[in-house]
């Protein structure tokens, strides 16, 4: 990161120091960055998605999931790449006003049977999308849905009508399972497989970022907690079995982070590089992450998993991150792909 990035990140660490997950989306407003990749003319900041990284790694210090990845990344480079006058007003509503956006259908697994039709003088939508975050609060929703064998993207200003079923989610968000039912529906782009493959590896690249950051905070808070903790008259960190697990911990935290800045820097590059390093990125962070809270957890006892300490709310988070948008497993099939092409 340059020495402004930095700035911002670590500026962005001390104001959200007393948010939770809701009050956090309202402070990055007063922070001025949920429009940061909103085009200049539509009242956002027009910057990268490098400049977007110390966003997620200062809300992955504090374990604070929120709007931010699915409408201030997702959504706003699905809309600003794909330009219409919906699509721009919806852009606009992000950068003004803070409106939030649904993305249905980019992580294909969860994509199942959502088809578009053309129905008279209009586009209609059927299936169903499952685990759609924020479907509770968004004012629009983004779904991408098969046509003529390609991914399609479609806008949804008006979806009260669809049939949605809510849940929670482990990390503390909601999410729903939306029902449609040749649902009219707003194109945004056709034949849009290339598009939705560099959104979908620039967001895992911001996960990659907010979990190396939870994976730092998990390490300082466990390596401070074993100093204070006693067993047989002394601090565990004294022994030497637990002096050498912290150090495989700080190690894997360290990995992480590494990849994950690598991950940033490959964004816009050769498509082939890209698709390697981000699946790369993937593996690891997931690997690292289950170790570092497996730990974690051990090393706080009985503690760990309870609500005073941050320490189970980051392993949950990191737990969902490690299947979001594709496993491990996923990643490591279309890592062995690209490497065979």
């Amino acid at each position: 990161m340059n020495e402004d990035q930095i700035m911002l990140r670590d500026a962005l660490i001390g104001r959200l120091a007393s948010h939770d997950g809701e009050s956090a989306w309202v402070e990055l407003g007063n922070a001025g960055v949920r429009g940061l990749c909103v085009p200049e003319e539509l009242g956002g900041l027009g910057l990268t998605l490098a400049d977007a990284a110390p966003v997620m790694e200062a809300l992955g210090e504090h374990c604070l999931p929120t709007s931010f990845l699915e409408t201030s990344i997702i959504a706003t480079r699905l809309l600003a790449s794909a330009r219409c006058v919906e699509g721009d007003n919806v852009l606009r509503a992000i950068a003004k006003d803070g409106a939030r956006v649904a993305v249905a259908g980019l992580d294909v697994g969860l994509r199942g049977d959502l088809s578009a039709g053309y129905v008279g003088e209009a586009w209609t939508i059927s299936g169903t999308a499952r685990v759609v975050l924020d479907a509770d609060v968004a004012t629009s929703l983004i779904i991408i849905a098969t046509h003529d064998d390609a991914p399609a993207i479609f806008l949804l200003r008006d979806w009260q009508n669809l049939e949605r079923h809510n849940f929670p989610t482990i990390d503390g968000r909601n999410a729903a399972d939306l029902v449609f039912e040749q649902t009219p529906a707003i194109l945004i782009a056709q034949q849009a497989g290339t598009l939705i493959s560099d959104v979908t590896d620039e967001a895992i690249a911001c996960l990659a970022v907010e979990a190396a950051a939870i994976m730092r905070r998990l390490v300082r808070d466990t390596i401070e907690y074993t100093k204070q903790r006693e067993q047989f008259g002394q601090s565990i960190a004294s022994f030497q079995v637990v002096q050498h697990r912290l150090v495989d911990m700080n190690i894997q935290a360290r990995r992480a982070g590494a990849i994950a800045r690598r991950a940033v820097e490959v964004l816009g590059g050769q498509e082939m590089e890209r698709a390697r390093t981000i699946s790369a990125a993937k593996v690891t962070v997931a690997q690292a992450g289950r170790y570092i809270g497996q730990q974690s957890v051990q090393l706080h006892g009985g503690m760990g998993m309870t609500v005073e300490l941050p320490i189970g709310r980051c392993f949950k988070r990191l737990t969902v991150i490690e299947n979001e948008l594709g496993s491990a497993d996923d990643h490591l099939r279309r890592f062995a792909a690209t490497s065979a092409a």
